[in-house]
């Protein structure tokens, strides 16, 4: 079978404190991480649900380990991230990976299955960075983040 996920790159987890989060993966030898956020200013083109103009603000720690990354997500105001902690708690979120087709296609055939746009489609034409998050919760248990561009996973921090 040829799968439409053509490689693994990352799993993303929400926590509700991600200082407190670093400390307890230090206690298991894990680190250091790079820092990073997304919000409004960084993405003023973010699409919710197909909703323009939803607010945003992450703060986001990454590591690379086991030959993929990991992502820590800390909500930090109101925002679609903020409200999946409230409504699932601490968890993996999602988890990224590059796609055999192209970008748009691969949301086209999503739409196609699942009748549904991406749960979040962020865009920023001045760092060349283009993501999705597929909304695959009912189908695989969590979303599933496809890329516009060569990616190897994470922000830069």
């Amino acid at each position: 079978m040829d799968t439409q996920f053509a490689k693994f790159l990352q799993i993303g987890i929400i926590v509700e404190n991600i200082d407190e989060a670093i400390k307890h993966y230090a206690e298991y030898g894990i680190g250091p991480w790079r820092m990073g956020g997304i919000d409004n200013k960084v993405f003023p083109e973010i699409i919710v649900n197909g909703k323009k103009g939803v607010e945003i603000c992450t703060r986001n720690a990454f590591i690379n380990m086991y030959g993929f990354e990991l992502e820590l997500i800390e909500p930090v105001s109101a925002s679609p991230y903020k409200t999946w902690l409230e409504e699932h708690g601490p968890g993996i979120h999602h988890i990224a990976v590059i796609t055999r087709d192209p970008f748009e296609k691969v949301i086209e055939e999503h739409k196609a299955l699942t009748g549904k746009d991406p749960w979040l489609w962020c865009k920023e034409a001045n760092i060349g960075m283009e993501f999705a998050y597929l909304d695959l919760c009912k189908e695989l248990g969590l979303f599933v983040e496809i890329y516009n561009e060569d990616k190897t996973g994470g922000l830069e921090a």
